[in-house]
């Protein structure tokens, strides 16, 4: 007899549909299912229902004061692709139980956004108050900036001139001031949200400050002292770039949002 509280079926299908079938890790987004393309009757499921606190003792996250019914509950999963399912577990010190609460909470937000998206009126009403947080957060996210962004080689030294508008938009990213009411506008701005602190995650690990850049990964370097270690830091200098790339697409898509007003 198995010791995991493991959840039943209809919880994990309402876990799912609570956020439109799509990973919860935040930045993510990613769709889980779709058709079989073998199988014009079938379906493909590429998520998971994983477990916030663990199932079983031992396990990631496991806290001994909750019941096997608490453990097996809706509260306790989070809706994810099976490689961000599989690396809150790997890596469990780094994803907390409060953290990834959140993060469930804001995927069903966002998910409750989309669904009022038909309601939307159209970019000419769009508010005072909205384009006044539009301008701010495109102002930092400027044509310049993201094109100066999306051709960083992400290598020994970092520029501040590539850091600081990051820091800036951290500074408002949480401030309700600085939130639409627009549901498409927030929709996008809850997006950029996850797709800088998925860089910031990455690039603090490996960085440290200096005076106007940052020391990031030195290949010469490592290739004298760590020879083995070199492809592996061209794989994370690489990774580094798509998060800055995924950065410079959604702000751009505010930045289009803008040009076209009025």
């Amino acid at each position: 007899m198995s010791n995991r509280d493991d959840f039943p079926q209809s919880v994990k299908r309402t876990l799912a549909e609570r956020v439109g079938w799509k990973c919860s890790f935040l930045g993510c987004n990613q769709t889980t299912v779709g058709p079989d393309s073998s199988d014009t009757n079938g379906r493909i499921n590429n998520g998971i229902a994983a477990h916030i606190t663990a199932a079983a003792p031992g396990g990631p996250r496991y806290d001994p004061s909750l019941t096997p019914e608490q453990r097996s509950s809706i509260d306790n999963g989070i809706w994810m692709c099976r490689s961000h399912g599989a690396l809150i577990d790997s890596d469990h010190t780094i994803y907390s139980v409060e953290q990834l609460k959140n993060w469930k909470q804001l995927a069903e937000t966002r998910q409750s956004l989309l669904l009022q998206m038909t309601h939307q009126v159209s970019q000419n009403n769009y508010s005072d108050r909205d384009i006044g947080v539009l301008k701010a957060i495109t102002d930092i996210f400027n044509y310049n900036y993201l094109q100066m962004l999306k051709s960083e080689q992400f290598r020994a030294k970092v520029s501040t001139n590539i850091t600081d508008p990051l820091y800036a938009f951290d500074n408002i990213a949480y401030n309700p001031f600085y939130s639409f009411n627009d549901v498409v506008l927030e929709t996008i701005r809850m997006e950029l949200v996850g797709k800088v602190n998925n860089f910031w995650a990455l690039f603090r690990e490996y960085s440290a400050g200096g005076l106007g850049y940052y020391d990031y990964i030195d290949i010469p370097h490592i290739r004298r002292f760590y020879p083995e270690e070199v492809e592996r830091f061209y794989g994370i200098i690489n990774q580094t770039q798509d998060l800055a790339y995924d950065i410079s697409v959604t702000a751009q898509k505010l930045l289009e949002i803008r040009a076209k007003l009025p």
